[in-house]
């Protein structure tokens, strides 16, 4: 069984779903490695819990949980390095579907909703790789105001044709499952992933030194990544 986790990102230009692929049998070495990098932050630097998120806006920017560490920027890139090894170390794979906002909203925003219409596009992707991996998958996404269209939207094509998706899923078990990110340390792995990667593919950094951070977390996770879709309509 192939477990995926899933998260999205955005900005003015794109919007973005990203997938990530976990055997269940790593599921457990994941979580445990990402709450060791946890227990280990807080146990170096104060007002850091062991329960805080582990969210890529937050920890990048120190906000929220990471205030505290607002002036020393190297920790947190650590922190967020170690956690981004963790990630690497036992995620198969992941994709990263997205889509010209613009273009979108132009032809198609009375009609369909751009969380719904990614998700569908990268739910088909997953969808193929586990039907090639031979393994069924369970999906849990970070939890969204679209869920349940996406929800019904997955339903249906077992039965009817879905405008954005080709085909019936062979190897998504049941539905996809929302969730809160605060509840899901694996969903939050998602979460690290989709804002590293928007900083890398649309922010054009004016410091060398976030430049070269950025660099350096990219490094860790790039060679698990498919390449990525950005759809323009």
């Amino acid at each position: 069984m192939l477990l995926a986790f899933i998260d999205e990102s955005s900005n003015r230009l794109h919007y973005r779903t990203i997938g990530l692929i976990v055997h269940q049998d790593n599921a457990r070495l994941l979580l445990d490695g990402l709450n060791s990098v946890m227990d280990r932050a807080a146990a170096t630097y104060d007002g850091i819990e062991p329960d805080d998120e582990l969210h890529g806006h937050d920890l990048f920017q120190a906000t929220e949980g990471w205030a505290p560490l607002r002036r020393l920027t190297r920790a947190r890139i650590s922190i967020y390095k170690q956690s981004l090894e963790v990630v690497a170390e036992h995620c198969e794979v992941f994709f990263v579907e997205g889509l010209d906002r613009g273009r979108f909203q132009s032809r198609y925003a009375d009609e369909h909703d751009e969380h719904v219409t990614t998700l569908l596009h990268l739910l088909e992707k997953l969808d193929h790789y586990a039907d090639r991996r031979g393994q069924d998958l369970i999906v849990v996404a970070d939890e969204h105001h679209t869920a349940r269209a996406a929800q019904e939207a997955l339903r249906g094509t077992r039965s009817r044709a879905v405008w954005g998706y080709r085909g019936q899923p062979r190897r998504i078990v049941d539905t996809v499952y929302f969730v809160s990110s605060e509840m899901s340390r694996l969903v939050q792995a998602a979460d690290l992933v989709a804002f590293l990667h928007q900083r890398v593919a649309d922010v054009v950094e004016t410091d060398k030194r976030a430049a070269r951070a950025n660099e350096e977390l990219w490094s860790v996770i790039a060679p698990s990544m498919r390449k990525e879709r950005i759809w323009k309509p």
